[in-house]
């Protein structure tokens, strides 16, 4: 009996070799922005709802569950309605297919580009910093202050 568990354990299963599927990425892209757009608009009710409130206050103020079930009912629906037209999923796949062919950079590159993004900012600060203090001293001095 040992012999057979045993050799149960060794046998694995080979890793699956999964081709690249720009839908699968498309389904994911849009659930993200179906939750952003819920958060953005449980906050954007809520923060709505207080203001009318401060004017209005015969209103009253909505429970946090009205807020959140607005807001997530309203990004639900058009979430869905977005993912059902074909052309908005067809774009979707297409921005996936692009984004997989870019050539992204090595961290050697990225290292160098930001060294040099972080020595161009520094030369423009001075630069303006000169020219602003040039350019207070001669209007202090224009004016007579």
């Amino acid at each position: 009996m040992s012999d057979s568990s045993d050799s149960r354990r060794k046998k694995r299963r080979a890793p699956i070799k999964r081709d690249f599927d720009p839908a699968r990425w498309a389904h994911v892209i849009f659930f993200v922005l179906g939750a952003a757009a819920a958060w953005v608009l449980v906050n954007a009710i809520d923060d709505i709802w207080a203001i009318t409130f401060d004017y209005y206050p015969q209103i009253g103020r909505p429970s946090e569950l009205t807020s959140s079930g607005l807001g997530i009912g309203i990004a639900t629906i058009g979430t869905l309605y977005a993912w059902r037209r074909k052309d908005y999923f067809k774009f979707c796949t297409e921005v996936v297919t692009e984004v997989s062919q870019v050539t992204w950079p090595t961290r050697a590159e990225i290292r160098a580009n930001t060294g040099i993004v972080i020595m161009v900012t520094l030369i423009c600060s001075v630069i303006l910093f000169a020219m602003d203090q040039i350019w207070s001293k001669a209007t202090n001095l224009l004016y007579g202050i």
